[in-house]
């Protein structure tokens, strides 16, 4: 079937279901796209590699036989102090076609510099001020490392991947390919996004699934290549997400998918927390509509439903009007006319109208449990947030309901408390308290366990819910137990020590001062498995374990903190401590200082047994 008579055929009598019509003109218009954009590249190489022999800016000046430049030593002015000279030099200025015009001489001090020594070696690292989630490496491997060290079992380490990365076909400009046919068969041909994804013929799937970003995704975090075939218009935005019936409704949920509102993070494209942030379910309406209309007591502006008692023309709302709507009620439900007439931009009374058709009120009166649980339903408020090594951070519950085994809460099924960004009630009954301190005159509260709720649980204090410790104010907080949040760090030196390359300490440090966070990528143990083959044969290890699922490793990516050595022998005494602490819902780890610490002091850290029982066993393995 021609392409012509495929595109007749779809703008007639083309429906969803017709899949093999569908299929087919996916085929039909991505193969139409790949012949144009092969084309294209083919003829722009051309172009490109015969614009690189092209003469650019001045012409070359031709130079005479045996001469290697147009600067030529004439002879020796005169001896200078510390045994440096002066040399003559002649310089030859010519014309644009390359005639000697003149010749003038200038004289160029000699200085005879001392031998430089090269810095010993040591491993660099990617600079990151903040934790990257990587989870896994990726199933291709990149390189074979120490292929030509016949110490290292590198056919063995191949074993961790599934194939190598230089055998696989693919193609990055199939990107640019696969987007311009979702575009054209969108526009051209009135396609929905969601029925080209399914047929599976595009080499990327358009929408973002759990865990792995969607080709729309993606193209918002590259630059779309230019080329003479694309029909993209600069400014579109492809959506990241299903399309919703509502405008309104798709610009929220693209908000979602990008932004992170963690409190840690507050910004788009989180390196941290890359799962799709979810919409939050539809919030019930608590408050009869009646009731609300009680508490206008004087009426807005112009078009107020307590100026216009009776509507004489009933008002005319575009399916758009009314969809954004209700996407403005499924956030907020409890909330008088007036308000709602000021973001949908409508009169009072027409909102009114419709929010009374849409919602009419209930029977009888909605209630909500102050602390989010139903009679009947049991309340296990069992916790094991307590010990990092033995949890993991959850994603908020965004559910509707009480938290418990009713409404599959995510905080029940991991027996931790519900965070700020949780979409339970505010009294829920699993949510974290904070603790109760007050601000210390002469030094820092929240330092002792016995005192500081938050400082036996192992997080730091909630600037939302410790209002007394000072926590919320980072330049005034005498809080000892928000200093990872807030970012005091010490100042620090990198240079040369007893052990190598060490960290040194730039200004003084109080006892249970933070020093530095220790930052890294988040790794799963089968990529601390496969990335410890290689630690073991360098015998350098920059691993923490964070919690029972995920690792903290920064030997491809750190801070200064990569370098803090061990305290060495008996003799040297460590004068720091890492804690693995939950920061806002994520566990985080900081170096602090257990006594004080002059200015000029290495920091010097206790790696623990384990890790030096582990190195052990890799000499031995490597011996053997």
């Amino acid at each position: 079937m021609s392409l012509a008579s495929i595109v007749q055929t779809n703008e007639q009598t083309l429906q969803p279901s017709d899949d093999s019509l569908i299929h087919k003109l996916v085929q039909t218009v991505f193969a139409e796209v790949l012949t144009e954009f092969s084309g294209w590249k083919v003829k722009y190489c051309e172009y490109f590699i015969r614009s690189l022999s092209h003469v650019t800016g001045s012409p070359r000046v031709p130079i005479p036989d045996g001469d290697s430049t147009l600067l030529h030593v004439v002879g020796k002015a005169s001896g200078g102090p510390d045994g440096d000279t002066e040399r003559v030099v002649a310089v030859t200025s010519c014309s644009e076609d390359g005639t000697p015009r003149s010749t003038s001489t200038i004289s160029l001090q000699v200085i005879h510099a001392e031998l430089l020594e090269p810095h010993k070696p040591y491993e660099y690292c990617t600079p990151i001020s903040r934790n990257i989630f990587r989870g896994d490496d990726d199933d291709m491997m990149p390189f074979i490392p120490y292929a030509d060290d016949p110490t290292f079992d590198h056919i063995d380490h191949t074993l961790c991947y599934g194939s190598f990365a230089w055998q696989d076909d693919y193609d990055p400009d199939l990107e640019v390919i696969s987007l311009e046919a979702a575009y054209r068969l969108h526009t051209v041909h009135s396609l929905l996004y969601q029925d080209i994804d399914s047929t599976g013929i595009l080499p990327f799937k358009l929408f973002s699934t759990p865990g792995k970003p969607g080709l729309f995704t993606l193209s918002r975090r590259r630059d779309l290549l230019k080329w003479n075939g694309t029909t993209i218009p600069y400014s579109y935005s492809f959506p990241s997400s299903l399309l919703s019936h509502s405008i309104l409704q798709h610009r929220l949920e693209r908000i979602h998918t990008l932004f992170c509102p963690n409190l840690n993070c507050i910004e788009p494209l989180c390196p941290v927390h890359v799962e799709m942030n979810p919409v939050p379910p539809p919030r019930k309406q608590t408050i009869w509509l009646s009731e609300l209309l009680k508490r206008v007591e004087r009426p807005c502006e112009a078009g107020c439903f307590l100026q216009t008692r009776t509507v004489e023309v009933l008002p005319r709302w575009s399916e758009d009007d009314i969809n954004s709507f209700k996407s403005i009620l499924d956030i907020e439900p409890d909330m008088i006319p007036c308000d709602h007439a000021e973001l949908c931009f409508k009169p009072c009374h027409e909102v009114l109208y419709y929010r009374r058709l849409l919602y009419p009120d209930f029977d009888e009166p909605p209630t909500e449990r102050p602390n989010g649980e139903y009679k009947g339903k049991s309340r296990s408020l069992e916790f094991r947030d307590l010990d990092p090594l033995k949890f993991t951070p959850n994603e908020p519950c965004y559910h509707s309901g009480p938290c418990d085994v009713s409404s599959n809460c995510l905080c029940f099924k991991n027996k931790a408390h519900c965070q700020r960004n949780c979409r339970c009630p505010a009294k829920c009954a699993r949510r974290w308290k904070g603790c109760r301190c007050t601000k210390a005159r002469g030094g820092m509260s929240c330092v002792k366990v016995k005192r500081c709720s938050c400082v036996e649980a192992r997080r730091e204090c909630d600037p939302e819910l410790c209002v007394k410790c000072g926590c919320r104010y980072p330049k005034t907080s005498t809080c000892g137990n928000s200093q990872i949040q807030q970012g005091h760090f010490k100042e620090l030196e990198v240079k040369e020590s007893r052990w190598g390359i060490g960290v040194f300490l730039l200004e003084p440090a109080k006892q249970g001062e933070l020093i530095v966070e220790y930052v890294g990528e988040l790794i799963y143990e089968m990529t601390f498995d496969s990335r410890g083959e290689v630690a073991d044969h360098l015998g350098r290890s920059y691993v923490f374990g964070l919690n029972k699922t995920l690792s903290l490793d920064s030997s491809r990516a750190g801070n200064t903190s990569r370098f803090v050595n061990h305290s060495g022998d008996s003799e040297t005494q460590c004068n720091c401590r890492a804690f693995a602490r939950l920061v806002n819902g994520e566990h985080r780890i900081g170096i602090f200082a257990i006594m004080n610490i002059e200015p000029g002091t290495e920091i010097l850290i206790d790696y623990g047994p384990v890790f030096f029982t582990e190195q052990k066993n890799a000499e031995a393995s490597r011996s053997d």
